[in-house]
């Protein structure tokens, strides 16, 4: 048996661009079958946030701690409590869409790699659709967020929640590809979004060991004043890469293929025709 790691004569040898698009428009008409799903998974947690924050008291304000800000602020406690639903929202849907795509797919990814995709182009093609739904749904988010809560910087708003989504990808595929249960890795994907959430409205330190904590910070920027958030997005994309670095090297070694060595056959299959014809 020898691993095979680009799969023989197949679209993954030469044209690795059009390898790539054509696994991806495969990928994009998968989810368009699936498109139900899809607006499931979005519109529960929007439905969620819509009525904690209709339902939570719009007069009491709290004090916000900014990270290495020398002073703090005060907003509206549902505005600051809409900050960690939103995140925990776009970050489970996202984060979901990996999981469901990294675990409901294996044997297909297998055969994918024998017909000559490598594992690269695959990760690629499946994180450019994820990345499709998670614009999706930020995009959404962004709709409900903003007319709601008053912030001082929509755009850096919007830029913290897309990288919510993306660093959902990144962890959701990663921990699909280290869980191959569902249940145990929605449970790990939930509590990383739940914790955060927990911690953030007690105002624990505990809070900035969490992977979303980045993207948290800098939201908290945008709804509470002017402090400048780029380290902290530039922070967020920083553990964006490594997941997905990660993700790639564990997906490579899940979709291995293997081909029997058929050497010695061929070899003596010769022997045996050049014997024949004496």
């Amino acid at each position: 048996m020898s691993d095979t790691h680009g799969a023989g004569d197949g679209p993954g040898n030469g044209d690795v661009p059009g390898a790539t698009a054509t696994a991806t428009v495969m990928f994009l008409r998968e989810l368009v079958r699936r498109w139900p799903t899809l607006v499931f998974m979005i519109f529960m947690p929007l439905s969620y946030f819509v009525v904690s924050y209709l339902t939570s008291d719009g007069t009491t304000r709290v004090p916000v701690d900014l990270a290495g800000a020398d002073t703090g602020s005060t907003v509206l406690d549902r505005d600051f409590k809409a900050l960690y639903l939103a995140v925990l929202g776009v970050s489970v849907t996202s984060s979901f869409a990996a999981l469901s795509s990294v675990l409901e797919s294996p044997a297909a990814m297998r055969r994918l790699r024998l017909a000559g995709f490598g594992s690269g182009q695959l990760l690629t093609a499946r994180v450019l659709v994820l990345g499709i739904i998670t614009v999706v749904s930020t995009a959404v988010f962004v709709a409900v967020f903003a007319p709601l809560v008053h912030l001082a910087s929509l755009p850096q708003a919007a830029a913290s929640l897309l990288l919510v989504g993306l660093l959902g990808v990144s962890l959701g595929t990663v921990v699909g590809l280290l869980l191959p249960r569902l249940f145990e890795a929605a449970m790990v994907l939930i509590a990383l979004a739940g914790i955060q959430m927990a911690l953030g409205r007690g105002g624990s330190d505990a809070e900035r060991f969490l992977p979303y904590w980045p993207t948290v910070e800098a939201l908290k920027r945008a709804v509470a004043g002017p402090a400048d958030a780029g380290g902290y997005l530039l922070l967020a994309v920083g553990y964006i890469v490594v997941s997905l670095v990660v993700a790639g090297a564990l997906f490579q070694r899940r979709t291995r293929v293997f081909q029997r060595r058929s050497g010695g056959f061929q070899q003596r299959r010769r022997l045996f025709q050049r014997r024949t014809h004496r």
